[in-house]
């Protein structure tokens, strides 16, 4: 799995960028650094990205995450993506075309949920990865598109995504660059 993250870029480039120790484990803490597939992952289809953190998908079976089916709205957890609006966001634009990159309509999605599985406004906080094992809070993280928010309690995998920005930030990366943050 690590090896299908670095061929990817992202996380090559972190580390050429010393961000290595940012990724080791303290003892017994390896989930919340985790950026594996879990087990108990469920596949979902895209069906819509609205923004930079929220995405529309197709349950097309109940699952141990999701236990309806039809279209549920998955907000990612760990993450702020910039905003749409009267003015749009410095980055809004960017983050909705990378998330949609990462997630075309169509296309299988893995999702896993933590403590608290909705928000007040319904939507499932969810974790993603894509078919081929990226985990999109992630790498949108490490690329600079969003900002990292611890979302309490779901914060099992908040390091990952926490490193990932760090690593945005030390090389001025999207927002971290373009939006004087």
């Amino acid at each position: 799995m690590l090896g299908g993250l670095v061929a990817s870029g992202a996380l090559a480039g972190a580390l050429g960028f010393g961000a290595l120790f940012a990724f080791q484990p303290r003892d017994g803490d390896t989930q919340s650094w985790s950026t594996d597939l879990p087990a108990d992952a469920q596949p979902m289809v895209v069906w819509e990205v609205l923004s930079g953190d929220t995405v529309v998908l197709v349950v097309e079976r109940p699952g141990r995450q999701v236990q309806d089916w039809g279209r549920i709205t998955a907000r990612l957890l760990g993450i702020d993506s910039p905003n749409f609006g009267t003015t749009d966001e410095c980055y809004a634009v960017e983050a909705e075309a990378r998330l949609t990159e990462l997630l075309p309509e169509g296309s299988v999605v893995w999702l896993a949920l933590d403590e608290e599985p909705r928000d007040d406004g319904g939507r499932w906080l969810s974790y993603l990865w894509t078919s081929d094992g990226r985990f999109v809070n992630y790498e949108l993280a490490v690329d600079g598109f969003v900002e990292a928010s611890p979302m309490p309690p779901n914060t099992a995998r908040w390091k990952a995504i926490e490193a990932g920005q760090a690593a945005a930030v030390a090389r001025l990366w999207g927002i971290w660059g373009e939006c004087g943050h």
